[in-house]
């Protein structure tokens, strides 16, 4: 670890344990002097038990970078983190900031100390992180599916005899279609295509909720002997990785969580393989405690939705917000689109920062969530928000196959920019590709309707979702 000194100027600290990849991300921004989003991401970090990161924010209020300067409150996050990480360094640097302080300061310093070990000291962390545990019967948020079409195979797959399979993540919508369908992995990009088209008339039991569930993942295989045939070789390879991941391997831990919830749709092919969501978190947390973002990102999404445990939205945030410091773009994208009760005017700006931050990484459907937010906030965009949203639906798509999503998106642009004729164009082509689907047209009505009126679309893509009666229903096959 880097050494810690207080000299003419106070360093900040290297890596201390737990050894966060995060860490180095935050680093960057403040190297870059980015101090807001340093100071942003050291504050995730500590909230998960980084205590490099604690160490870090008390330097910087001791400095008063981003924030005032003020000695008694870099102390106490400095002796934190020295005391909960038991680095000798952290120790001596925080003893010299408080001689310093004068006996006022020093007993104020003492009782923010005691402030922050009983919201950040090992143990709180420990407790608060950690989920607890339920069976997927316990749970009872599974959406079920009522009606999924096998796809077409490829025909020049078929002819070479290539076996295919593809992992596919999107949201159920009250009404039971689904939306966002995204190829999170691939064997090929032709088998990615054919997958991604059949799930897009996936259908799921209705339920009566008010907002789209997100996060579901699905596996298909593409087997010239039909239906999942290879169901040994699935096994064997789970087994292989839970082999590495209980031997301590981070990167294996969270590959076998992850393998695991995928496999869910195999079910009824994997006798006797644990496939409840409890069996994959338990991996994810022993992953996301050795700093592996992506681990964090799946922990913290089942805390906040109660995928195998008792939800905890609050401490399930923590390991998203981590994830999205780290700069992973779905948990970027998460934190932009699930804001709860933030005001419109907080919630637009909280997205739009996390949404550019996912779109710099080359997160298609972040940017076009950005693009959207930049041309449907009240009043008229600026031209600068304007050129920025043409040139995010102008991109080609990436591993995203929501094509009413694009094609709103892009009249949603074309309204900002005053081309009602072209926003009408695009928009009656999205409602006559959702009409093909089955899919639920009210919200898609009521922008058509706007453009009608000569005037933009201000406000939120899911307004109108609650499920009704008369929505769409579909028999299982």
């Amino acid at each position: 670890m880097k050494r810690i000194f207080l000299g003419a100027a106070l360093t900040l600290a290297g890596m201390a344990m737990p050894a966060f990849a995060n860490f180095d991300k935050a680093m960057e921004s403040y190297t870059a002097g980015n101090f807001t989003e340093a100071y942003r991401s050291f504050d995730a970090l500590a909230a998960i038990g980084d205590y490099s990161s604690a160490f870090n924010i008390g330097v910087m209020h001791y400095r008063g970078e981003y924030v005032e300067q003020d000695p008694v409150e870099g102390w106490a996050w400095m002796q934190l983190a020295a005391s909960q990480s038991g680095s000798e360094d952290m120790m001596r640097t925080a003893g010299k900031i408080f001689a310093a302080l004068d006996s006022d300061g020093q007993k104020a310093a003492q009782q923010r100390l005691d402030q922050l070990l009983h919201t950040h000291g090992k143990e709180t962390i420990l407790g608060d992180l950690n989920p607890v545990m339920l069976s997927d019967e316990e749970c009872e948020i599974e959406r079920t599916p009522i009606a999924k079409t096998q796809p077409r195979y490829p025909t020049h797959e078929l002819r070479r005899g290539r076996f295919g399979r593809v992992v596919l993540e999107y949201s159920v919508m009250p009404a039971g279609h689904v939306r966002d369908v995204t190829v999170a992995q691939s064997s090929a990009d032709s088998f990615a295509n054919a997958a991604a088209e059949s799930a897009l008339s996936y259908r799921y039991e209705p339920a009566a909720v008010t907002e789209p569930t997100s996060g579901v993942k699905t596996a298909v295989s593409f087997n010239i002997t039909g239906p999942v045939k290879n169901q040994h070789r699935l096994v064997a390879e789970l087994n292989e990785w839970k082999g590495k991941a209980e031997a301590g391997d981070a990167v294996a831990q969270y590959v076998y969580a992850y393998r695991l919830g995928v496999f869910r749709s195999f079910r009824r092919f994997m006798k006797g393989v644990d496939l409840e969501y409890q069996a994959a978190n338990k991996w994810y947390l022993e992953a996301a405690r050795q700093g592996i973002p992506q681990a964090q990102f799946e922990i913290g999404r089942n805390m906040v939705m109660g995928r195998g445990c008792k939800a905890d939205t609050e401490n399930g945030l923590k390991w998203i917000t981590a994830a999205a410091a780290a700069g992973v773009p779905e948990a970027q994208n998460y934190l932009a689109t699930s804001v709860g009760a933030i005001p419109e005017a907080d919630r637009r700006e909280h997205a739009i920062r996390w949404l550019k931050n996912a779109a710099s990484n080359g997160h298609y459907f972040s940017g076009l969530l950005l693009a959207w937010e930049l041309v449907s906030g009240p009043g008229a965009p600026s031209a600068q928000d304007l050129a920025l949203a043409s040139d995010l639906v102008a991109a080609k798509p990436v591993n995203y196959f929501d094509e009413v999503r694009i094609l709103e998106t892009k009249a949603a642009v074309a309204a900002a920019q005053g081309s009602f004729k072209t926003a009408q164009k695009l928009q009656k082509r999205a409602i006559k590709t959702a009409g093909k689907l089955e899919w639920d047209l009210r919200d898609a009505n009521h922008r058509q309707a706007a453009y009608l009126r000569g005037e933009k679309w201000s406000g939120p893509y899911y307004f109108d979702i609650e499920l009704a009666p008369g929505s769409v229903q579909v028999a299982a096959e």
